[in-house]
């Protein structure tokens, strides 16, 4: 019985933190690509890809508070690449 809520325990705790290595560079991709629309007036310059560099630099910070574990690159690339689709998704439906 206690090894089954041990179990069960570690698997939620996996979810929540698969949860927070999902939604927080999504959510941080859309206000990189909110935050490019309103200060970038031309999309054609490089400014908007600065922007986006800070706001995934800016989730070194974030995740040590929301208490997720980050080890190894894999994890860095994961969210890197959410946070670039979601800014490119954004950014693009703002342009139009």
């Amino acid at each position: 019985m206690e090894h089954e809520k041990k179990e069960k325990d570690k698997k939620k705790e996996e979810y929540e933190e698969g949860l927070k290595k999902t939604l927080t560079p999504s959510l941080f991709g859309v206000l990189a690509g909110v935050i490019s629309s309103l200060m970038v007036n031309n999309p054609t310059s490089e400014d908007s890809l600065l922007i986006l560099i800070l706001i995934i630099m800016v989730q070194k910070f974030v995740y040590p508070f929301l208490h997720t574990n980050l080890t190894g690159a894999k994890d860095w690339i994961y969210i890197s690449l959410m946070t670039i689709f979601c800014w490119a998704i954004t950014y693009t439906l703002l342009l139009n």
